[in-house]
């Protein structure tokens, strides 16, 4: 099968909060806000986890709308294509066998139904990605530590707790910068996650090697005329022509068409990239590709030298 319901899922449940599965149910995020744990002494950072609710089971659209865009098929292949994922389904969970859900979590049979195990992460890009707790201790905590660390001094006269309030007061104010710090860190700006140009199944950004530079001549006193410095060798990047297309597990498909007529459209719509394509049939269906390679990330960086219209590719497996 060229494509699974659990890459689309994935897609989706990274830019909303909820996803139903038309007779399966839905998953939904939870975010929990920051906290103080006074029993470990940490500041817990705000997250969004992962839940599943079996009784919203309704089609909300979403779903059904990225296949139909992302595989070219229409409502009703579309449709048939979720009733038989979710078919299959339940007959693993009937024979005893978990369902994987990718990044997500899985479900494990429980008592004769399905039980959604998410991953312990949060799952990654929305707002709190990156986030840690921080280690936060309370003023009596900081006030106990210091009298302990102070050592007792032989004939040295104690000065009651109350009658030295420089020692308390500094002691407080430290405590208070520390807890500012560690709020500014949890409650700070999130970390904004670049979406643009990330295609189905995976959100991995293109790397961009910097420029080398080539320095001219540089005259110094006396006329002494610098030697020209070597400009630091770069590796090779990634290109069409060089990663080729003929090998490896994974294709970079920029197209789905549905007959000659669509191919012969999109050939002349883009002749620079009739020399890499290649075909690819899928039920009735032609899939063009312009890339193969083991490497992963290889292919991801090649979508910045496709044409605007096609940067959204699909990477199969």
């Amino acid at each position: 099968m060229m494509f699974s319901i659990t890459e689309h899922i994935e897609y989706l449940m990274a830019r909303h909060d909820c996803v139903a599965i038309p007779g399966w149910g839905a998953f939904i995020a939870n975010y929990n806000t920051a906290r103080y744990d006074e029993e470990r002494e940490v500041m817990e950072h705000p997250c969004r986890t992962l839940g599943f609710n079996a009784g919203v089971d309704h089609n909300d659209g979403l779903l059904v709308n990225s296949i139909m865009r992302r595989e070219g098929m229409d409502y009703d292949a579309a449709m048939r294509f979720i009733a038989d994922t979710v078919t299959a389904f339940r007959q693993q969970v009937d024979m005893g066998c978990e369902v994987s859900m990718g990044r997500l979590g899985y479900f494990r049979p429980n008592s004769g139904v399905a039980e959604f195990v998410p991953f312990g992460h949060s799952y990654g890009y929305d707002a709190y990605y990156g986030l840690d707790d921080v280690p936060l201790k309370t003023v009596a905590a900081l006030e106990q530590q210091q009298a302990a660390q102070e050592p007792e001094q032989p004939g040295a006269v104690v000065v009651p707790e109350g009658r030295n309030p420089f020692v308390r007061r500094a002691v407080k104010i430290a405590a208070s910068v520390a807890v500012l710090i560690g709020l500014g860190v949890v409650l700070s700006t999130p970390i904004v996650v670049d979406r643009t140009n990330q295609q189905l199944a995976s959100m991995a950004p293109t790397v961009t090697a910097p420029h080398s530079q080539q320095l001219g001549e540089v005259t110094v006193e006396q006329g002494v005329v610098a030697q020209p410095v070597a400009a630091v060798e770069q590796p090779q990047q990634p290109s069409l022509a060089n990663v080729g297309n003929d090998a490896g597990q994974y294709y970079m498909v920029i197209a789905t068409l549905r007959n000659d007529q669509e191919l012969a459209a999109f050939k002349n719509k883009y002749p620079q990239l009739v020399p890499s394509m290649k075909l690819l049939d899928y039920k009735g269906m032609t899939c063009v590709y312009v890339a193969r390679s083991d490497d992963y990330n290889a292919l991801m960086s090649l979508r910045d030298q496709l044409p605007e219209p096609l940067r959204d590719v699909w990477i199969y497996n």
